[in-house]
C-alpha cells in the first residue's frame, strides 16, 4: 500500500509538471527511478497513463480520469502522516487525569499549567472524583492516569509512589492543641475529630495505622469534602485531621496546623495507570512531571 501511494505521488507530480526530468528533480529522484515508478503503476492498473513525447509527456484519457482520485489519495495519506507525527510530537491530542478533589485543587494545578504551557495543542482534562472512583476510571480507560492513596488493598493497576504527605491537626488558634509545640495522636484522640467518610481510603489507612498502636479517634463529623472539614473545624466543632497538602485550605480558613507524631504516620500518593496499555506521548510527559514533583515541606 505504501509503495502504491508513493507511485501515485510520482504520478501526480509528473502530471503537474508535464515533464519527466523536471518531475524527477522536484522529487529528488533519478529519471530512471521515476520512470520505473510510473511503469509499475501503469502495469498495476493495466493502462497507459502518459503519452511520452521526447522529454515531455501528456496524460492519456485514463490518466486524466485517474488524476483527481490520485490527488485525493495522496493528500489524505500526507495529512494522515502529518497528523500522526503531530500527535507524536505533542502538537495535539488529549489527556485525562483522575484524582480526588483535594489533589485536583492543590497538587495538580501547577503541573497542569506547566504541561499546558509546553504543549498548548493538547487538551488536558481533570476528573475530580471521590478517591474510590479513581481506580475504576483508570481501569476502564476513561482516564489515562490516576492519583490515589496507597492502601493495603492489592490493585490490578500499575501503581508508582511519588509523594508522601504527613498528617496534621487543623484547629482554630484558640484550641488547646494550637498551643502545643508537639502534638501526638493521643492528644488528638482526646477531642472530637472531623474526618473523611469511613469508606474513604485515606480514613481507612489512618484508622488501621492508629489501631495497630492502640489508638482510636472519636469522629464527631464524617464528611466527603476537605473544605467541609476545615469549615467545621473553624466553627469549633472538632479537630480536622488532614494532610499537609491541604495547608492552603487551612490557611484560607485561618486555622493553625500542627504535625501529628507518635506514631509518625504519612499518606503515600500513587500514580496509577493500566499495566497492559502503553502510555501515549501526552500521558508519558505528564507522568514525568508528576514523578519529578518536589514534596511539600512538612514542618
Amino acid at each position: 500500500m505504501k509503495d502504491y501511494l508513493r507511485e501515485l505521488r510520482v504520478f501526480t507530480v509528473v502530471a503537474e509538471m508535464g515533464h519527466f526530468t523536471r518531475a524527477a528533480e522536484r522529487l529528488n529522484l533519478s529519471q530512471s527511478v521515476l520512470s520505473s515508478a510510473i511503469s509499475r503503476l501503469e502495469a498495476m492498473l493495466g493502462t497507459r497513463l502518459f503519452d511520452r513525447h521526447t522529454r515531455q509527456c501528456r496524460l492519456t484519457p485514463a490518466g486524466l480520469a485517474l488524476l483527481p482520485d490520485a490527488h485525493r489519495l495522496v493528500n489524505d495519506w500526507e495529512r494522515l502522516v502529518a497528523g500522526a507525527r503531530d500527535f507524536q510530537g505533542m502538537g495535539r491530542g488529549q489527556l485525562t487525569v483522575a484524582a480526588p478533589s483535594a489533589q485536583c485543587a492543590f497538587l495538580l494545578p501547577p503541573l497542569v499549567r506547566e504541561f499546558s504551557e509546553r504543549h498548548p495543542g493538547v487538551k488536558l482534562s481533570l476528573r475530580d472524583v471521590p478517591e474510590q472512583q479513581v481506580h475504576e476510571l483508570v481501569r476502564n480507560g476513561s482516564a489515562d492516569l490516576g492519583i490515589a492513596t496507597e492502601t493495603a488493598v492489592r490493585s490490578d493497576l500499575s501503581a508508582t509512589p511519588f509523594y508522601a504527605d504527613q498528617y496534621v491537626a487543623a484547629v482554630p488558634a484558640t484550641h488547646p492543641l494550637a498551643t502545643r509545640r508537639a502534638v501526638e495522636w493521643r492528644h488528638v484522640a482526646a477531642f472530637p475529630v472531623i474526618g473523611p467518610l469511613p469508606e474513604n481510603p485515606v480514613r481507612q489507612h489512618l484508622d488501621a495505622r492508629l489501631a495497630a498502636a492502640g489508638i482510636r479517634l472519636d469522629y464527631a463529623h464524617e464528611v466527603s469534602l476537605p473544605w467541609t472539614m476545615v469549615g467545621l473545624a473553624q466553627a469549633g466543632l472538632g479537630v480536622a485531621v488532614v494532610t499537609v497538602a491541604l495547608r492552603p485550605l487551612t490557611q484560607w480558613r485561618q486555622l493553625v496546623t500542627r504535625p501529628v507524631g507518635r506514631p509518625a504516620i504519612s499518606r503515600t500518593l500513587l500514580l496509577l495507570r493500566q499495566p497492559d496499555r502503553a502510555l501515549s506521548p501526552q500521558a508519558a510527559v505528564f507522568r514525568d512531571l508528576v514523578m519529578g514533583r518536589k514534596p511539600a515541606a512538612t514542618g
